[in-house]
């Protein structure tokens, strides 16, 4: 009888500890995408109010003024054909409810690995 209460207190314990893991990961993820977040809505807000102003979305060469930090390299992708749309997908490495856009996930992982806002703009008549 004590050798299955010991086990059951090593599993007991064991599951704390890797249940208490788990969360601390998941946690230092989601605050170490929150500036990139931040940055996505700084975008965000750039292109609705360029749209906004200017009755069309901001070129890549707009985008590449604006943005000079945001490039590949960083893991940021400006999809457009400087007319009729534009996606911006941007890097983030866990699931967070204050990222903006629709999530991407990676089929080998089942993770999060991007988020891609979709942008339109029409012009006024």
């Amino acid at each position: 009888m004590t050798s299955l209460k010991k086990s059951l207190r090593i599993i007991f314990v064991s599951v704390i500890i890797i249940t208490a893991l788990l969360y601390t990961l998941i946690t230092i993820l989601q605050n170490a995408d929150s500036t990139t977040i931040k940055i996505a809505k700084e975008v965000d807000v750039f292109v609705v109010q360029y749209c906004k102003n200017n009755n069309n979305l901001p070129t890549s060469g707009v985008l590449q003024s604006q943005f000079p930090n945001l490039n590949r390299d960083s893991g940021w992708f400006f999809y457009t054909d400087d007319k009729t749309y534009l996606k911006v997908q941007y890097p983030m490495r866990w699931w967070n409810k204050d990222a903006i856009g629709e999530r991407r996930i990676s089929e080998f992982t089942a993770t999060v690995y991007a988020y891609i806002m979709d942008y339109k703009c029409k012009k006024a008549k």
